[in-house]
């Protein structure tokens, strides 16, 4: 399995690898760093943060814990427990939160974002068209890849990798255009991908990728579930 993600984030998913019957290829097409933005102090009624990431690594961010703080997934939420927050609304990607903010924050309110450099407007654009105000703060860049792991070119050439595992749409972009310019897309092509979610998937559909999983709600959990239901171990652990 070629797993793409960064290095922390890799190490974990593949020991989850490893326990269901797969032999992980790390290949980490992103590098996750604090840009080391300060915080602006304000008025805030809630902060927001769709990553762990965000919550690891924002600068000053003792000084909000008193504040309800909403969670783009489960991991982001376990993230904002281990740092001291609170999260109180929580769901799976930004399409499924917002409908629940927008409940719980009928009038209008001032958010905090603990947000990445490189993200989706869905969050920040659907609240503010409802007429809250929010201050996004990128505490944190995801930098791309000059190229795939040895490990990984060396796999793809001898025709060991039986599918690719997507964790994010900007990861998948990355690693499209770093197999092209290894000369290994039409060799990635011919295999099966699995990404997190619909939005992750798009870059494989609109490169014709012919075989795309898409898990049937976005965590790891699914994805892996999904995973886990095909035929690739069928004979055994195979990458």
């Amino acid at each position: 399995m070629l797993l793409l993600r960064a290095a922390d984030d890799a190490t974990r998913t593949a020991e989850k690898l490893r326990a269901i019957g797969f032999i992980p290829v790390l290949s980490p097409v992103l590098e996750i760093a604090a840009t080391g933005a300060q915080l602006p102090q304000g008025a805030y009624d809630a902060l927001l943060a769709s990553s762990a990431k965000g919550v690891e690594l924002a600068r000053g961010a003792e000084a909000f814990k008193s504040l309800p703080l909403h969670a783009v997934g489960e991991k982001t939420a376990h993230a904002a427990r281990a740092h001291g927050f609170h999260p109180h609304v929580v769901a799976g990607n930004a399409e499924a939160i917002l409908p629940r903010l927008l409940a719980r924050h009928p009038a209008p309110t001032h958010f905090l974002y603990l947000a990445g450099r490189d993200r989706q407007q869905t969050l920040e654009a659907g609240l503010k068209a409802a007429g809250h105000r929010v201050a996004a703060v990128e505490v944190y860049e995801a930098r791309a890849a000059k190229a795939l792991s040895q490990e990984a070119v060396d796999a793809i050439a001898a025709g060991e990798i039986d599918a690719v595992l997507h964790y994010s749409r900007r990861s998948v972009e990355i690693f499209l255009a770093l197999a092209k310019a290894a000369g290994s897309l039409e060799k990635m092509r011919a295999i099966p991908h699995f990404a997190l979610s619909q939005e992750v998937a798009q870059p494989l559909f609109y490169d014709n990728i012919p075989s795309v999983g898409v898990a049937e709600r976005p965590d790891e959990d699914h994805l892996l579930d999904l995973l886990a239901s095909e035929a690739f171990n069928a004979h055994g652990p195979r990458k």
